[in-house]
This record gives C-alpha cells, structure tokens and sequence, in this order.
C-alpha cells in the first residue's frame, strides 16, 4: 500500500478535464459522444458544451494517444473515411428504416424514441465519411432548418444513392421548426412520438424519387426466450455500459488477487475487481462498521452489478472470489446439520424434569443466491447476522417472484434499509412481525444484458433510490480467448486473499452488527473525500452529471464505504489518504457506468412497450384491446400509455392488431 497510486483516467473524467478552460469560461456540457465500431468497441469520443447565455458551442473530439492518455482530436482516419455515429445501432438493427441526421444530438434523440439514427457530424462532414454501413438499405435523412442543413441533405442522399439506398430527405419545412431547427428539437416539442411517427413525416419526393422500404417482412417465430431478447434489441437502444480501464490499482490490498483473476481465468478486470471486492465486503461487514464524510455511522456492506455476456466468465469469475466463504459455509453446514439433528433427538427424548437442550445456535449460512422476503426474514432469523446474496444468473433474481410488479417495491424497500442501517422489518400477512437490527447484506449480482429486461429504467425502482445504492461494472464484450490452464490455488495472490478471507472469517460473529468497531477517516482521508463530496454536488446539480443526479449524491458515501472495506480487509482500522483515494476512484468509475448505462433511458416508452410485449407472450393468442385497461400491467393502464407502447410494438412487427384485438408476433409458443 505505499506506492502511489495511478488511477486510469475515464472518458467522463478526460473530458471534463479537456474541457476545463471552456468550462471556466461559462459553457455548459451537454453530452460526450461516443464513436464505436460495428462491435461497440470505441474510437473516439466528442465532447459537447454550450453556454447558457449566448447559445454558442464548444464541440471537440477526443481520443486515447498512444500513451493512454486521452488528448483532443480525432485519431487517424481510415482509409475508407470517417466512421458514421452509433454504429454499433446499425450493424444490430439491419432491417430497420436508418435515419441520418446532422449532428449527434439530434441522432441521440431521435434513439431514445427507438429510431436507428446515426449521423457523420456537421453540415459539412458528408463528404469525408464512410458511408457503407448503410449500403442498400431504406434510409430517411433530417437535415437542420437552414441553408446548410439543406446542402448537407443533398450532400448525403448524393453518397446514398450510389450505394443503393433508398434515400428520402425528410421536408424539415412543413415540420414548424424555428430557424436552425433540427431533429432534437421536433423531438422536444413532440415528447409522445414514436418510431411511427417519425416515418411518416414529408419528404422532398421530387428531389430523390426513391421510396422508403415497406413495412417488414412477419418476423420468424422463436421459442418464447429468443422472442423476448429479439423484442428487447429492436425496441430498445443496446445496453451499454462504459468501455473505461478498470482502476485495478484502486483495489488496493485486493489489487493483485484481481490481476491475477482476471488474467489467469480471462474475465475482464472489472468482473474480478467486482468479484473480489463484494466478497471482501460480505466479510468486512461483520468486524466493522466505517464513518462516512457526514460523520455517521455505516455499514461496510456493498451493492455490486455486474453486466456481462453469456460466456464471458461469470462463474470463473465469482467462483474464485467466495472460495473461502463457500468453503467454511460447508464445512460448518455439516456441524449445524448433526447438532441440529441432535438437538430435535435431545428434545424428542427428554423425560419430565430433565433440563431442555441447549439449541445449536444460529444457521451459519452466509451466501445465498435468490431473494425473497419472507427468505430474507427467515435467513436472519435462524442465521447469523451477517450474510450475503451473491448470483451468477441474477437474472432469477431480477425476474423472480421478489422481483414482480406486486413485490418489486417492498422488496427494494427492504434492501435499500438494509444498506443504509442493517435494518430489516417484516409484516407477515397471516400475521406476526419481524423486526431485526444490526444485521448487515452485500451483495454481488452478475447478470447478462439481455436479462435486465426493464429494471434499470422502472420508475418506481429509480423512486426509492434503489439503483445508487448499487456499484456498477459492465465491461466490454471480452475478445476470443485462447486455452490456457489456470489453476487459483496456484497463484499466490490468490492464495494470499484466501488467507485474508480466512482470518475474517475466524473472528467472532456478532450477534448485532451496530456496536462494532467504527474504521474512522484521518485528516487527508477527510479532506480527499471533501473534495470529491463538492465535485460530486457541483457536477449532480449543476454540471455533467445531472443526468445521474441520485447516483453522483450518493458516490461519496459509496466511496467511504470501499475505503472501510479496503481497510478492514488490510487490517487497518483507520482509512488513511491512500485508501480514501482508492474508494473514490472506484466510486467514480461505477458512477460513469451508470451514466453510460442510463443514456437514453429518459424516455420509458420503449421500455413500457417490452413489459406490454411480454405480458402479450404470456397470453398465448388474440387479447381484446379493452381488457388492456382492466387487466394489462399496471403501467399501461392509461389511455395514452397504452397507445404509445402499441405503436412502438406495430412499427417493430412484435404485434398484430385485427378488429379491436391484439397478439404477439414472432412467437413460437410450443418451444418454451
């Protein structure tokens, strides 16, 4: 713990720093637009300011130098030109009618109504971008309200045309756009707009006499899963997280266990790091407890999220991480199940007058991988006080019966009072009540994309404030790995986080978590984690992270939290500059996943739309549009609501409509 800490630099990070001077000169950011490849792999980004008094803008491109440091400007052109934006968009949706606007801002918005957008920039950046990516498919291009939006227009439908697209340019005249208007203010002065409605804007028909493919073909039927992940990517932007370095150094005493993880078993750096660090804080939160910048205080427990594909080494990952956890857990199982055995025998055998046994003491369980309240109640009531949910396929977690639009509130409810002050309360319905203090939960959920479905954007989760309390990790898809044998308990890193593991878990656990030993910040931890605290406030309520705004809040307690941990599992009981600055680097990273992850969310049509499809799965067949109101989901229940996810649905094809009645398309309900 004596060197000095490098924390990798973030694309959230590099542009506020690269942005400073015109920052300190009154511009305002806006958005960092990310430039990917075809497989969502980024190229470089574009960061985009404007003031507030005089509307002026400040947009420069960024990207990572062969130093890996980010610097402005845009990195070497290929030789087939410059990359289109959100690629990525057009390689998963290559049916789907593409709509080129001038401009990212504009491309974004029109994404977060489900549009395929993409854009090669300014007015003036036709000419030097590589148009391939939309070879031979339908395309509607939005100029900006002016003369050189108009130019631009032509410039594009002129590339197009010799590629084989049917291009049209959309009549930006008869849309009632003020001068200079572009496709992000018609969406702003049209919030209920769909992917239909933008289809069926004018074009300039003389100008470019192609036509805009029809409606597409009935999509194949698949088994219900597919159908389900099928519907997700065409009505949804793809999740993304943030494709920024893991602070592995920022692990500190968990840093090189994590290096080694991450590069013996081949999973990214942010799946060990997330892996190892919950982990620890499943053991941490049962010595100690950590005074957070307020001055109260807190549990050592922690939230994680990870988001990773299918393949990309969740198991090899988690595995590895709670060894010694799943390891005592056995072994004392054993020891609970025999005295428990013998205890029922003591009680079955015992004659009138002899002393009653003595009980075998608490279930000394820790992990468990599912969740429901009454499970939860009755885990902390038998068992010990510390424990921990940790699950390779959250997916069950996130979908399961605590999960449902009945349960999903009280069961955030009761995991958010967990974390904030080891507090469980329970009413039953048959009666009864369970009231538990000073108990402590972390937890670790490792999930693939596709089974997210449309948690991240509920509104009633966002309500409550149940998302920041969470770390997030969703690293990039991993690239093909080759064979290489690795064995854990050959490693000595991991061997010596074991024997870490191991002498936590030998302490004492406590009967009631709240009266332990408080790890305390000293004066440069203090003044570290004041300096992220007003960052953090500047830049949730005024600046680059309003969009995330409950989650920049939080980030500072999150932080004290990851340093107490770091500590404890160190053996410190004092968090020195060192560690502080560990736990906000790690904060600040989860904060930028999450920002990237929310991109787009601000609009909850589409995700509406996805829970009005997989409630028509369900029904298997034809359902009156009548019966919608009275016994569709509960966030569909409105006139408008309801109409706007059906068109969503009928523009994508994931729907029929015939004579007031409605199904799902392209399920094949026989193969479940």
């Amino acid at each position: 713990m004596n060197a000095v800490l490098e924390v990798t630099e973030t694309p959230q990070q590099a542009a506020r720093r690269l942005s400073d001077t015109a920052q300190r000169d009154g511009f305002r950011p806006e958005a960092l637009h990310e430039y990917t490849n075809a497989s969502g792999e980024p190229m470089f980004w574009r960061i985009r300011l404007k003031h507030p008094q005089t509307g002026a803008k400040w947009i420069r491109p960024m990207h990572l130098g062969d130093d890996g440091r980010f610097v402005t400007g845009e990195p070497r052109t290929p030789s087939a030109g410059k990359p289109l934006y959100r690629l990525r968009d057009l390689a998963a949706r290559p049916a789907a009618v593409a709509i080129v606007t001038e401009g990212e801002k504009a491309a974004d918005a029109l994404a977060k109504i489900g549009c395929t957008a993409t854009t090669s920039g300014g007015a003036t950046s036709a000419s030097a971008a590589d148009w391939t990516p939309l070879q031979g498919r339908p395309v509607l291009i939005w100029p900006d309200f002016d003369a050189p939006g108009a130019q631009y227009g032509q410039d594009v439908a002129a590339k197009l045309l010799t590629l084989g697209c049917a291009a049209q340019v959309i009549d930006v005249a008869a849309l009632g756009l003020s001068d200079k208007g572009d496709a992000a203010d018609w969406c702003a002065a049209h919030p209920k707009a769909t992917v239909a409605d933008v289809l069926a804007l004018p074009v300039m028909s003389a100008a470019h006499p192609a036509t805009v493919a029809p409606a597409p073909d009935p999509l194949p039927p698949l088994p219900v899963p597919q159908a389900l992940e099928r519907a997700r990517a065409l009505l949804l932007p793809p999740e993304t997280g943030t494709d920024a370095p893991y602070p592995l150094d920022a692990l500190g005493p968990l840093a090189e266990a994590a290096r080694e993880l991450a590069e013996g078993a081949q999973v990214s750096p942010a799946m060990a790091g997330q892996s190892l660090l919950a982990a620890a804080a499943l053991l941490a939160q049962a010595v100690a407890n950590v005074r957070t910048l307020s001055g109260n205080s807190a549990p050592l427990s922690v939230y994680a999220l990870t988001v990773a594909n299918s393949g990309d080494g969740k198991d090899s990952a988690d595995r590895p991480a709670t060894r010694p956890i799943h390891d005592m857990q056995r072994e004392e199982g054993r020891r609970y199940t025999a005295d428990l055995a013998a205890y029922e025998d003591a009680k079955s055998s015992r004659r009138k007058g002899d002393p009653a046994p003595e009980p075998p003491g608490p279930a000394p369980y820790r992990i468990a991988a599912d969740l429901t309240i009454e499970g939860m109640r009755r885990s902390f009531a038998e068992g010990v006080a510390a424990q921990g949910i940790f699950s390779t396929e959250a997916g069950a977690v996130l979908a399961g019966h605590a999960m449902t639009a009945e349960h999903r509130t009280k069961t955030a409810a009761n995991l958010c009072g967990l974390w904030d002050r080891g507090h469980l309360s329970v009413v039953r319905a048959g009666g009864g009540r369970t009231e538990r203090y000073g108990v402590r939960l972390s937890a670790h959920l490792l999930i693939q994309p596709a089974a997210l479905g449309d948690v991240l954007s509920d509104e009633t989760l966002s309500g409550i404030g149940f998302w920041p309390r969470f770390l997030l990790a969703w690293p990039a898809p991993l690239a093909p790995r080759t064979f290489k044998p690795w064995r854990p308990e050959e490693s000595p890193a991991i061997l010596d986080y074991w024997q870490a593991c191991r002498r936590l878990l030998s302490l004492p656990m406590p009967e009631d978590c709240d009266p332990l030993p408080v790890i305390e910040l000293d004066a440069e931890a203090t003044d570290r984690m004041a300096t992220f605290f007003e960052s953090m406030e500047s830049e949730g309520r005024q600046g680059g992270l309003r969009d995330v705004q409950p989650f920049a809040l939080r980030a500072t307690e999150q932080a004290c939290r990851i340093a107490g941990v770091l500590a404890c599992f160190a053996g410190q009981d004092v968090i020195d500059d060192q560690i502080a600055a560990c736990g906000a680097a790690l904060a600040a990273h989860s904060l930028d996943n999450w920002q990237s992850a929310l991109a787009g969310k601000a609009d909850p049509a589409p995700a509406r739309a996805l829970t009005l499809y997989r409630w028509l799965v369900e029904r298997v067949g034809w359902v009156s549009l009548r019966d919608l109101s009275r016994l569709g989901p509960n966030s569909l229940r409105t006139l408008d609501r309801r109409n706007a996810a059906i068109d969503l649905l009928e523009s994508a094809g994931l729907v029929e409509l015939e004579g007031g009645n409605i199904r799902a398309s392209g399920v094949d309900h026989a193969r479940r």
